[in-house]
């Protein structure tokens, strides 16, 4: 994401920031300005929920693409917020604002993954070294998502937590297809009735992998025409869940 609607680093020598008499900038108060930081902002904040050890790269990359994108960074790790020279009156922000930045990222990496980056000078180093060692190929990642799904069942896991894996795979695989992202008109009906037609596939699969206890609601679901959405079976199966659970008590006791 660019941030071509940001006043550029050589706006705040321009006289954007406030300057002493000294002709050094004081930190801005505009908070749209990608230099500003908030008094609540350190070093030690916690940014992003998780900690990235070498796993779900693209889900920690979203999370900071989020988090960055809020507090008007996102500039000091995509290189279009380029560091001024030492001697320019704006250096001072943007280093401190960068180091900032690197801060943020080490917190939310694992040990390993944080002593390997510790020593880069640039925010956008350290994305690059991450993305270069852990971003993988669209053909790579597409195999191992698909891989995924066909190898998920519910096993232990409750429906919320059943679901919840499948939503996240279908998320990642619908970020590489254009078509769910697509917002032309479409006079014949043939994007919906893909995207019907998507949808109809994932629920199967979603019904293929819960356990026998659900066999009697998976089989009203597949008799239903049209087939039942995911998220009426996400529901149903909520309530015969919670159905199974007072059975079980009242059996118990």
């Amino acid at each position: 994401m660019a941030n071509s609607d940001f006043p550029s680093p050589s706006a705040v020598d321009s006289g954007s920031s406030t300057t002493t008499e000294s002709s050094q900038p004081t930190v801005t108060n505009d908070s749209s300005h990608p230099f500003y930081l908030y008094p609540s902002d350190s070093p030690g904040m916690i940014l992003f929920n998780s900690i990235f050890d070498g796993k779900s790269y693209r889900g920690w990359h979203r999370a900071v693409f989020i988090a960055l994108s809020a507090k008007y960074k996102l500039g000091f790790i995509d290189g279009s917020i380029t560091g001024p020279a030492t001697s320019s009156p704006s250096f001072k922000a943007w280093n401190r604002c960068n180091d900032m930045v690197i801060s943020w990222l080490l917190n939310s990496l694992s040990k390993e993954i944080d002593e390997s980056v510790l020593y880069s000078k640039t925010a956008k180093e350290i994305w690059k070294e991450l993305e270069d060692r852990f971003g993988q190929s669209n053909g790579a990642l597409l195999y191992q998502l698909q891989k995924e799904l066909s190898d998920l069942v519910q096993g232990n896991s409750d429906v919320v937590g059943y679901y919840t894996k499948f939503k996240r795979i279908w998320d990642e695989l619908d970020s590489f297809d254009t078509c769910v992202y697509c917002s032309c008109e479409c006079s014949c009906g043939g994007k919906s009735k893909s995207l019907k037609s998507q949808q109809d596939g994932r629920l199967i699969q979603f019904l293929m992998g819960l356990n026998e206890a659900y066999s009697r609601v998976k089989s009203n679901f597949l008799m239903g025409s049209p087939p039942t959405s995911i998220n009426h079976a996400y529901s149903l199966l909520i309530q015969e869940e919670k159905q199974n659970e007072i059975r079980c008590c009242s059996t118990s006791s």
